[in-house]
């Protein structure tokens, strides 16, 4: 898999779309991931909850690639003022969706190409595992791999569970959960 997974980042992709629900703003070199689709960073759990497609402000379900895939949201503190309307003890900045993490099914090699190659499509890779990760995660030592894209805006995911069956995962974060990944590869990198 490793072998055949860095030749594929440095080979030229084929380009189609990874789904219509991406939204992208800027040019890709500059590119800041604002949401997915109806789902936009900044907002609030009740206007999730308003979607027609999500059933809770932690859930929704969109149809990606043929088959329905629930979308994990998470939420941080908003960029909004506080709400003087509560106690003062209440008067935190609300919080915003803040990340969206998408199960894309269980890891077989040609799936995760698939994925693989629909991201890089629309996205610059812009971390790879190294060496080190890899060997980790290959002993078992680690639950995750991750692959970078957009700067850390978009993340895929390989996620051992604790039986040791994989799951692929997708992750849409906002500029603040970009830069803390980003801090933690060069983190990692800086002896």
């Amino acid at each position: 898999m490793t072998n055949r997974l860095r030749t594929t980042v440095r080979l030229p992709i084929v380009a189609f779309s990874f789904v219509s629900l991406l939204a992208v703003t800027a040019p890709l070199q500059a590119a800041t991931i604002q949401g997915i689709g109806a789902l936009k960073f900044g907002m609030t759990p009740a206007e999730v909850t308003a979607l027609e497609d999500c059933s809770s402000q932690t859930q929704c379900l969109y149809d990606l690639f043929g088959k329905n895939r629930y979308f994990t949201l998470g939420y941080g503190p908003g960029a909004g003022a506080p709400d003087f309307s509560a106690p003062s003890a209440d008067r935190a900045i609300p919080a915003t969706l803040s990340h969206i993490d998408i199960e894309m099914g269980t890891y077989r090699q040609e799936w995760f190409f698939e994925v693989f190659d629909a991201l890089t499509a629309e996205y610059p890779v812009t971390h790879e595992p190294t060496e080190h990760e890899q060997a980790v995660f290959n002993q078992e030592t680690a639950q995750e791999l991750t692959f970078g894209l957009a700067d850390g805006f978009v993340l895929l995911k390989l996620v051992r569970r604790p039986f040791g069956n994989m799951i692929i995962h997708v992750v849409f974060q906002d500029s603040a959960h970009a830069q803390a990944q980003r801090d933690a590869w060069n983190a990692a990198v800086t002896p």
